[in-house]
């Protein structure tokens, strides 16, 4: 049950990031223990801040 439900969250972010992501790019998102305990927002958070480091967001999405 805690799996599905940060599967789910998981899911509903990368949805809501996928306009940002730049064309051409696969991502693959493993969750590791921590991820149970975080709340959306945190996990959000650290899910735009990797794609913007990976280089992965579109470029005026890590201009702003």
């Amino acid at each position: 049950m805690v799996r599905n439900r940060v599967r789910r969250r998981l899911r509903e972010i990368v949805r809501s990031l996928a306009s940002r992501v730049a064309p051409g790019w696969d991502v693959l998102i493993v969750a590791r223990p921590a991820s149970v305990v975080a709340g959306y927002l945190e996990l959000r958070d650290a899910v735009a801040l990797l794609l913007g480091r990976l280089g992965v967001l579109t470029a005026e999405e890590r201009a702003g």
